[in-house]
């Protein structure tokens, strides 16, 4: 309802005793308590109304919402519902313009189509998902320009939430930009599955710790495994003949360790093992980590002084790290310290040398990515890689098509192309009960 109103979907409205009332302005959406559209504008008899709108399925919503008591809704000019059960008055008596809504039947259809993904009906009880992208089969008629406007503005709020992450951190308990994209840095090694996990580590185990054992990387590693308790889980005799050894120098070290911090370590047994591919298991990605942290004096400077892609890869590329995964901590990690660290600095420059990395790094590779390919998307960069994954899990996953600028579009693409001349809203001032 909110749509349709909002995009002028109806063809026109009259009385029911055929007056013209004409909508001026249909208002401006209110996400906040309050009448649904604030300073709508429609003219009847010549008179124009300024007010608020208020919608609901049915008239009677206006009082099991309690509307008749809250002085917000004494400006309301305008009620819109689909179903006129009940007359509905203001608190001083006088009665509302109600508009019955009536939505077109192609227009619901083509609706119901976008937010389930499904050609065909759904049988009886069965459940819709929405796991695929609704409008896949029909993403070919979305011109160039809309997609583009759109990718480029989802890239935009991704990278908005990725640096108040950050900023978050900083301003938190953190209060350093080091000790900040230590815990993203941490996180991000978690691959998805484990990535909170990673990031209860890392703020379990402060950076100031590692950075008094960092000439040692046994003890980083002590540090590091023995925090996130699988140092704990496994006995020494069950690690190959030629680790045992050093398993033990670990444990020994941990112990140590963690009496000298005062730590609590994290409970091994919550780490996600299953179907993750040996490099990408906690202990072999906290070994590297180790090995990341162990090899320079200051990663953090080192990170911000880094002129290009080809310098950050080669800060990030230690032994055992693949080219994909330096990438993703680049994505993941460094371009959010970098942009938050810009704003925070007020510093264009180094904003724009952020986003570079995003435009020179070439498309992620993934199920998800490979979903919008198989729609005719095309992908150029890590850039169009970070939009489309926003776009799903944002807008596809929960099924938000009308906040998609591409359901959006579809929409009113149909709605104006079947185009008939019935009369989508009807007024009534006495309404029939």
């Amino acid at each position: 309802m909110y749509f349709v109103w909002q995009q002028r979907l109806f063809l026109n409205i009259e009385t029911l005793d055929h007056q013209p009332l004409d909508i001026l302005h249909p208002g401006l959406r209110n996400y906040d308590a309050g009448p649904d559209f604030f300073n709508a504008k429609v003219k009847e008899d010549g008179i124009v109304w300024a007010g608020n709108v208020e919608m609901h399925v049915k008239a009677s919503d206006w009082y099991r919402h309690h509307h008749q008591d809250d002085p917000a809704y004494d400006s309301v000019i305008l009620h819109v519902v689909m179903d006129p059960d009940v007359e509905v008055k203001l608190r001083n008596g006088k009665t509302i313009k109600t508009v019955v809504m009536h939505i077109p039947n192609d227009l619901m259809e083509r609706y119901r189509q976008l937010c389930s993904g499904r050609a065909a009906p759904l049988l009886p009880g069965q459940v819709p998902t929405y796991s695929s992208i609704s409008c896949s089969i029909r993403l070919e008629q979305v011109p160039r320009v809309v997609l583009h406007d759109w990718i480029t503005a989802l890239c935009t709020q991704r990278m908005i939430e990725k640096l108040q992450r950050v900023r978050d951190l900083v301003e938190g308990q953190l209060k350093a930009w080091p000790e900040a994209f230590y815990v993203v840095l941490t996180r991000s090694f978690g691959t998805g599955v484990n990535s909170d996990n990673m990031e209860r580590l890392a703020r379990s185990l402060p950076y100031n710790c590692l950075l008094h054992h960092k000439d040692n990387l046994l003890q980083i590693q002590a540090l590091l495994l023995g925090q996130a308790g699988l140092l704990q889980m496994q006995d020494a005799t069950s690690k190959e003949a030629n680790e045992q050894q050093e398993w033990r120098l670990m444990q020994r070290e941990y112990a140590f360790l963690r009496q000298k911090f005062n730590l609590t370590p994290l409970n091994g047994i919550y780490w996600k093992t299953g179907r993750v591919r040996p490099p990408a298991q906690p202990e072999a990605r906290l070994r590297i980590l180790a090995k990341l942290i162990y090899s320079h004096q200051d990663l953090f400077d080192e990170i911000l002084e880094a002129q290009n892609l080809e310098q950050m890869e080669k800060i990030l590329g230690v032994k055992g790290l693949g080219q994909q995964t330096v990438r993703s901590l680049i994505i993941n990690a460094v371009v959010p310290l970098l942009l938050s660290y810009a704003q925070w600095q007020g510093d264009d420059e180094r904003c724009e040398k952020a986003l570079n990395l995003l435009e020179e790094m070439p498309p992620e590779n993934n199920r998800y990515i490979n979903q919008w390919k198989e729609a005719g998307i095309e992908v150029k960069s890590a850039m169009d890689t970070q939009a489309l994954l926003h776009l799903f899990k944002n807008y596809c996953q929960p099924h938000k098509c009308l906040r998609c600028r591409i359901g959006c579009w579809l929409l009113k693409k149909a709605d104006n192309a079947s185009s008939s001349g019935e009369h989508t809203l009807q007024v009534s001032d006495e309404i029939p009960f």
